[in-house]
């Protein structure tokens, strides 16, 4: 009766995680989106538009 574990060969390394490689195009996906946004947005100012009605004298 053999009770040696069989030889198994080593797993190769794991590749490198391209993880992060998404999370910082994500990012800079969003830097790009709100800059698009402000730059419209100084472009086409809105006007000011009072929260409280003065009351009437």
């Amino acid at each position: 009766m053999n009770t040696t574990p069989p030889v198994t060969e080593p797993e190769p390394p794991a590749g490198r995680s391209r993880l992060w490689l998404f999370f910082v195009a994500v990012i800079a996906l969003q830097l790009a989106a709100w800059t698009v946004w402000f730059i419209i947005a100084a472009r086409h100012p809105v006007a000011e538009v009072p929260v409280v009605t003065a009351p009437r004298r």
